[in-house]
């Protein structure tokens, strides 16, 4: 089969004839095998229960990409194109979308002049904000709960989760939450991921207590270490001073030892715990969001304005819990060393 007139499903790239090939054997979707691999199955693995056959598939998108475009010819006749292509994977879209409803890429980069022309604002053009993403409210972000609840119930930068949520629905995947790195528990508690969000507080919050309490002992005597490796070095380079450090600390017992290099160990530990949690915790509030939403649809039932009000109440984030952690960061940073 010719694959050149068709894209990888995953990456929406065009395949080649150089291409390295991977085609499901139940469906007949081809895909780059580096994708393939990486996703770890076919793009349209959930649809295989369905018969899905991907040539068939194929078929019925270029009927429709020809009805629409020959709609699209007699729109632009009249004066009123209706839609527009996405220039990145060439999805036909509403031309009123702000994103590509398939793959999340901006379509409209301007505003129309009085004239109809596109003026686009110099140097980066109109700055577009669709709170939605390009999805549909209707469409299911998971099974029960469709984009428009979640974007409801998240509230703070709806665009950013909805493609997140929808990236892990489809393949799996997940994105590194830098938010969640730098403030690790603190972000999860902003996020109203309270039980999570007290585990990642109390041990990033542990590790800096202790690592700054280990140093205020009369035992660490980092002091006494720095003046003796100075007082026997003199007016030397930096190499030199250090050599002479490792010097002194070697001639310490072990017991000082530990504890000289104990605070590095937790400064490291901490590090670890603040990437965990970036890592971790974009998919944590999707199954948490998801969870929440599927018990407030539960126990509302049909009462749609009661829904409404507990997704807006229930969700979001919180502020206070932001505020006061911040300002116990610096506490916790920065007050002990003036007792040192």
């Amino acid at each position: 089969m010719d694959y050149n007139n068709l894209k990888c499903p995953i990456c929406n790239t065009p395949l080649e004839d150089d291409d390295d090939i991977v085609v499901c054997p139940q469906c007949g979707a081809p895909h780059h095998r580096e994708c393939y691999e990486e996703l770890g199955h076919c793009y349209f693995d959930k649809k295989h229960s369905e018969n899905f056959d991907y040539n068939e598939y194929i078929k019925e998108k270029q009927a429709e990409s020809h009805t629409q475009a020959d709609n699209n010819g007699n729109s632009a006749e009249n004066g009123a194109e209706t839609s527009v292509n996405c220039p990145r994977c060439g999805a036909i879209n509403p031309k009123s979308s702000f994103y590509c409803s398939k793959c999340g890429a901006p379509i409209n980069t301007g505003f129309q002049s009085q004239g109809g022309s596109q003026q686009n604002i110099p140097p980066f053009g109109a700055v577009m904000f669709d709170p939605m993403a390009g999805m549909n409210p209707d469409e299911e972000i998971d099974d029960g709960v469709t984009a428009g609840e979640t974007a409801k119930y998240v509230q703070r930068n709806t665009p950013y989760f909805l493609r997140v949520f929808a990236n892990i629905r489809d393949n799996n995947r997940s994105k590194f939450n830098f938010a969640a790195f730098l403030f690790s528990g603190g972000y999860m508690l902003y996020r109203k991921m309270y039980k999570i969000g007290v585990v990642f507080t109390c041990i990033v919050g542990a590790l800096i207590a202790v690592s700054i309490l280990v140093q205020t002992l009369p035992v660490f005597g980092w002091m006494d270490i720095y003046k003796a490796a100075v007082a026997n070095i003199g007016d030397v380079g930096m190499m030199e001073f250090y050599s002479q450090l490792s010097v002194e600390i070697s001639k310490l017992p072990f017991i000082q030892q530990f504890i000289f290099f104990l605070p590095s160990v937790l400064s490291l530990l901490k590090w670890v715990f603040m990437f965990i949690a970036g890592n971790i915790a974009n998919r944590a509030y999707f199954k948490d969001t998801i969870k929440k939403i599927k018990k407030i649809k539960e126990d509302t039932k049909d009462n749609q304005q009661q829904k409404n009000r507990l997704l807006q109440t229930k969700g979001g984030v919180n502020t206070v819990v932001a505020i006061v952690l911040f300002v116990c960061l610096i506490i916790i940073n920065y007050v002990p060393y003036f007792f040192i």
